[in-house]
């Protein structure tokens, strides 16, 4: 008999448990509700890419990069499209595709960054690297900027590039503290990353610091791994958006960051090119280790919050033409300032070739 109490005290003290824990999980899953909080869902690329539904492609050291060709790509949510000019080499176009002459010997000046730089919801003449282009005749301005990069995707460019024997008189770095995150690729920035992989299979490379403070590379594919019934309930997804925030507090990103723009200027250098490094996001810090570092530096951001004329609103917001204008202006002053050559130091060009097709 006291066998069979004491089994029911046992049995009694498990459904209370769970009439607790349960009572607990439904009012958390109503008062996350009420918050805003939700279930993800997983939302369809918000973009339409014609001709050809796709806008990158596989790269064996970035992970992907863009196609080349023409595209007119729209924005699904307003119905806003900007048109695309990509070389064959992926790259931007800075200048009318028929100019290109393959024959140019004009000292470069490489720009490096995200769709911030690459002009993303802008047309080819309203990104700010075309602009400076046309301010800077004597020079060839290259954009190997592209959306969803950051300073790890520039590191390999830039090491590429050298590699291939080519050597740019300036290289301008355009930082924002969003490439944090892109660096170190964390969950976060993977889920936000992966419905993108409509466009075409993205691959992103990504860093650590060792123990000895030295960067290391590494390579993986564009997949987010969910936490349980997060599709389904609102304290799943709470959960599972504190996870990735705590990942993100344990997880050094800037210090990667400040490796990566290191290793670039170490690299730049050691070929003789002007390296600088440009903020395009409001960065005090960034600024402060550059020039610690006696890096080169000028912030060209723009304050989006006392003018939002400066984002493509309503239909994005990333920076508008006007914000373009202001990334030039203050770029070309900066670079006056003792980067560019004189007038009698600039090469006279070579005899033109017929132009790319």
């Amino acid at each position: 008999m006291k066998e069979f109490i004491q089994k029911n005290k046992v049995a009694c003290y498990a459904v209370y448990l769970l009439v607790i824990v349960g009572l607990f999980l439904i009012s958390a899953e109503v008062i996350l509700r009420q918050k805003g909080v939700q279930p993800w869902r997983v939302h369809d690329t918000p973009v339409l890419v014609e001709p050809g539904g796709k806008f990158f492609r596989k790269h064996p050291t970035l992970g992907y990069a863009s196609l080349p060709g023409e595209f007119t790509v729209t924005l699904r949510r307003t119905n806003y499209s900007f048109h695309v000019t990509n070389l064959s080499n992926g790259l931007r176009v800075t200048h009318p595709l028929a100019s290109y002459n393959p024959a140019s010997n004009k000292p470069e000046i490489w720009l490096f960054g995200c769709s911030f730089t690459y002009g993303w919801t802008l047309n080819d003449e309203q990104a700010y690297p075309w602009l400076l282009q046309e301010r800077l005749p004597e020079y060839e301005v290259v954009n190997y900027s592209f959306t969803g990069y950051g300073t790890i995707h520039s590191l390999i460019q830039f090491r590429d590039a050298l590699a291939a024997n080519k050597t740019p008189e300036i290289a301008v770095l355009a930082y924002a503290d969003i490439h944090d995150e892109r660096n170190t690729f964390l969950r976060k920035r993977r889920k936000s990353v992966a419905p993108w992989n409509k466009l075409g299979p993205i691959v992103q490379p990504y860093a650590r610091l060792d123990n000895n403070g030295k960067l290391q590379y590494f390579l993986a594919d564009v997949v987010y791994t969910e936490f349980p019934l997060m599709r389904y309930s609102a304290l799943a997804h709470f959960l599972e958006i504190k996870w990735n925030e705590l990942e993100e507090t344990l997880q050094p990103s800037r210090k990667v960051s400040e490796a990566l723009v290191l290793e670039i200027a170490q690299l730049a250098q050691q070929r003789g090119v002007k390296f600088i490094l440009a903020t395009i996001g409001k960065d005090s810090q960034m600024l402060e280790f550059a020039q610690r570092n006696g890096i080169p530096n000028v912030d060209i951001s723009v304050n989006f919050r006392e003018n939002i004329r400066y984002m493509n609103l309503p239909h994005d917001g990333h920076p508008s033409a006007l914000a373009n204008k202001k990334y030039a202006d203050h770029l070309e002053a900066f670079l006056h300032n003792g980067f560019l050559r004189q007038a009698n130091e600039i090469p006279l060009p070579l005899n033109r070739s017929e132009p790319l097709k």
